[in-house]
């Protein structure tokens, strides 16, 4: 995926903070559940009511947990593989789209013209999470959001930035 040369070497590796996940795995965890308690008290109602759609209406609901549970997969999959990597010489934006889309863009860091951080609220103040933004000397800017402490990676990158300009 990333091709390195010779004298690079991975400084830092920045995924999003585990509180970004949270939501969604709550959301994903009510939609699976929710089923599972509507049949257990409606069992009889269901096996008396629908006796000749009986293995039908399990054959859908079993379509019903597959989507639920694909969906919670790529989500999952999209937090977990997105991430921003950072050598000695360039920076590294990985992103994933579905289940087989990527893109990667990089950066070198000596063009690294400033890095901003934003921490927007109290949760994300006291988690040490936030927003990272990096303004390169060309057109484009990349924003690293909800990254894990933002303030020691905008250090770590300013630091490489002037150590690879005075090269």
């Amino acid at each position: 995926m990333i091709q390195l040369n010779q004298k690079e070497e991975i400084i830092l590796a920045l995924h999003k903070h585990w509180i970004v996940i949270i939501g969604e795995v709550l959301f994903f965890s009510i939609l699976f559940f929710t089923p599972f308690f509507a049949t257990f008290f409606s069992f009889k109602i269901v096996e008396e009511y629908l006796k000749e759609y009986y293995y039908l209406f399990w054959f859908l609901l079993s379509i019903y947990f597959l989507t639920v549970y694909m969906a919670f997969f790529i989500t999952w999959m999209n937090y977990y593989l997105d991430m921003w990597v950072m050598t000695n010489e360039r920076m590294f934006y990985i992103e994933h789209s579905g289940i087989f889309g990527r893109n990667v863009s990089e950066f070198l860091i000596k063009n690294v013209q400033d890095a901003t951080i934003e921490i927007p609220g109290m949760i994300p103040s006291l988690l040490k999470y936030g927003n990272l933004l990096v303004q390169t000397a060309g057109e484009k800017n990349f924003l690293i959001k909800q990254v894990q402490n933002p303030e020691k990676a905008k250090n770590i990158i300013m630091e490489y930035s002037k150590t690879a300009n005075n090269v």
